[in-house]
């Protein structure tokens, strides 16, 4: 999130302020109109009062602590959510732009915790927010913004307790569908592969029940990086994966929830610490810039120039094919017409000569978190975007107004509340250049609604995930359907062909995310195509770039069966371990073009952006890979 930078003397207008005085006077209630408006107004001058301290906060932050130091403002935005976490304690989770044992030594004797101190200049604290802007204001720190928050790409789906106790009988007798629908398990016959000689390591959010899993026989020793196990138990699930279907490969994990520094710190250390040549994640922070490679992204490129195979999620924000997409990116087309009480000029999302200045929100959407990017270098944005999430009467309830100028990130997120309806999702440009934008509601969906049309794209697939020497997994289910609708209405969900193979019948999940994926930055800042960064400029990446099976049993509690490109990632690293053993002096070009030259084509002919190059297959790889079978 980005910070403010302007400081404006700001009035309430005439005529709103008149009209709350009469109604003081007369005791009459406002309208519902005068409260909107009053509230928008509330919000706006926040945006145009800050102390220097407060310039360097995201606007959360500081719209948190003055809703709680100001009664008044509170009742004037009293359906307004901020949407940051605040702990009973009363403290909050920060990302700290700055570093050193001086700026430590401030959090702690501020009655703060640190979580994560990077070398490069991160810091990851839990902090008092009646803190944050001592805090803020010291010369060695250049941000503190809540805290970039991470999510994985499992699919929760509900089973009766008779198919649970199915698949906690399967995975008992180690049957993994996965490995069948692959054809892996013919492949390690046929060819003498079972992974032995590599090293597949795992990033996620923690191994909690590992100990568990290996006293039942479904997982031999792991090397986990040393107080890198972390909380929650979706790695332990991995993991299983991984050794059912390549079960003579070492294994590794860390965790990618610390923070997102850590993230990529652990990436570099899996690869020089734990001597992995494959890794795999299943982690998004939400902050990752679809347009240019950022922390984590530059990690990957890090490991993969060093020869390392590395495999991740695309993530499960649906696609534009199945009409799942809630993402949203082109160019900024500028309105002449006004959001009533906001600042600057509002993107018109449609196209023809109809204006329409909202984006609609699905009832699922309900609790996501929506986010804003555009093509700003990142850390270097002078363009100024804000993002207003509305009410059906036209309150803001959520809002991301951060300013750039010149120093901080082209970023804005906001909340959508958890109950209600008729939500609606607005893109003010505050001040600067008309960009190229990237609107997100994080796997939830923009409907019509009313007299709303919706205006969904392709593209979702960013961040780590679209690296480009990264495998960008996209997921297709192994046996059962996934057991629920993503959506009131959606059409059935396909089943896969366990235990038979995978065809060009097979159908891909309707979650997966989708490409392309749009850059316009190198990852140390410079343009792409200078003078360009609209949808006509920058470069394309082909995002995701296979596909992989989900839906697949594990031992682990919660993940019986396993749905998600969570799932489908570790499948496919899985298999490029059975393709480095039988030829271990391949290179990642040559494996890259094993799996994709000998997949099977889902959809449309050719690469396409939602299976990328198709379903992979063991055997088919090995042959192309020139690995000659047992004699």
């Amino acid at each position: 999130m980005s910070r403010f930078s302007r400081v404006v003397t700001c009035s309430v207008p005439v005529a709103v302020g008149a009209l709350l005085l009469s109604t003081a006077v007369s005791g009459a209630q406002p309208s519902e109109e005068a409260r909107t408006q009053a509230g928008i107004t509330a919000l706006q001058s926040i945006k145009k009062s800050l102390t220097p301290a407060e310039r360097k906060q995201s606007s959360q932050l500081v719209i948190e602590k003055r809703l709680r130091a100001d009664k008044g403002l509170a009742g004037k935005l009293s359906e307004y959510r901020t949407g940051l976490g605040v702990s009973d304690a009363g403290t909050v989770a920060v990302d700290i732009k700055g570093a050193g044992q001086s700026l430590v030594d401030a959090v702690k004797a501020a009655g703060g915790t640190v979580r994560y101190a990077s070398p490069t200049g991160a810091i990851r604290a839990d902090l008092p927010l009646n803190a944050v802007d001592a805090i803020a204001g010291r010369g060695d720190v250049a941000e503190v913004k809540a805290a970039s928050q991470a999510m994985t790409w499992n699919e929760s789906a509900p089973q009766d307790r008779g198919q649970a106790a199915a698949k906690q009988a399967v995975a008992a007798l180690q049957v993994a569908e996965g490995d069948k629908a692959h054809g892996a398990d013919t492949a390690r016959t046929k060819y003498g592969v079972t992974g032995a000689g590599q090293k597949v390591c795992v990033l996620s959010d923690g191994v909690k029940s590992l100990k568990a899993s290996q006293t039942a026989g479904e997982l031999p020793a792991v090397d986990v990086l040393p107080g890198q196990s972390g909380s929650g138990d979706e790695g332990t699930a991995m993991l299983e994966i991984i050794h059912d279907m390549a079960p003579g490969a070492a294994l590794g994990f860390a965790t990618a929830f610390t923070s997102e520094q850590s993230f990529a710190d652990n990436i570099r250390a899996l690869r020089t610490t734990g001597k992995c040549t494959i890794i795999v994640d299943d982690v998004s922070y939400f902050d990752e810039s679809p347009f240019q490679d950022g922390p984590v992204a530059q990690a990957v490129n890090d490991v993969t120039a060093a020869g390392v195979l590395y495999f991740s999620s695309a993530g499960n924000s649906g696609n534009l094919t199945d009409g799942t997409s809630g993402y949203y990116e082109g160019d900024f087309r500028g309105s002449s017409s006004k959001i009533s009480g906001i600042t600057g000029t509002p993107h018109d999302f449609d196209p023809t000569t109809t204006t329409q200045l909202y984006n609609a929100l699905s009832p699922g959407s309900l609790g996501r978190y929506v986010t804003l990017f555009w093509s700003d270098p990142w850390g270097k944005a002078t363009s100024d975007y804000d993002l207003f999430i509305l009410n059906s009467s036209g309150s803001v309830v959520a809002s991301s107004e951060g300013s750039q100028n010149g120093t901080q990130n082209p970023y804005e997120i906001a909340q959508v509340p958890a109950s209600g309806s008729g939500y609606k999702v607005a893109v003010v440009k505050y001040s600067g250049s008309d960009r190229f934008i990237a609107l997100n509601v994080i796997r939830g969906r923009f409907v019509a609604s009313g007299s709303l049309k919706a205006f969904s794209t392709n593209g979702v697939t960013s961040g780590h995930s679209a690296a480009v020497n990264a495998f960008s997994v996209a997921a297709t289910p192994a046996a059962v359907a996934f057991g629920r609708a993503l959506e009131t209405g959606d059409p059935a969900n396909p089943a896969g062909p366990y235990p038979g193979l995978f065809t060009g019948a097979s159908k891909w999940e309707r979650f997966t995310s989708d490409g392309l994926r749009h850059q316009f930055y190198n990852p140390d800042g410079s343009v792409i195509t200078p003078g360009n960064v609209s949808s006509t400029g920058g470069a394309t990446r082909n995002k995701p770039d296979i596909t992989a099976a989900d839906g697949v049993a594990t031992s682990v509690s919660g993940f019986q069966p396993f749905f998600g490109t969570s799932a489908a990632a570790p499948s496919a690293a899985a298999i490029a371990a059975l393709l480095l053993q039988g030829k271990p002096t391949a290179t990642p070009a040559q494996i890259r073009s094993a799996l994709t030259s000998t997949a099977i084509d889902l959809g449309a002919p050719g690469y396409d952006p939602v299976t990328g190059a198709g379903v992979i297959m063991a055997g088919p790889a090995l042959a192309a890979l020139g690995v000659a079978p047992k004699s």
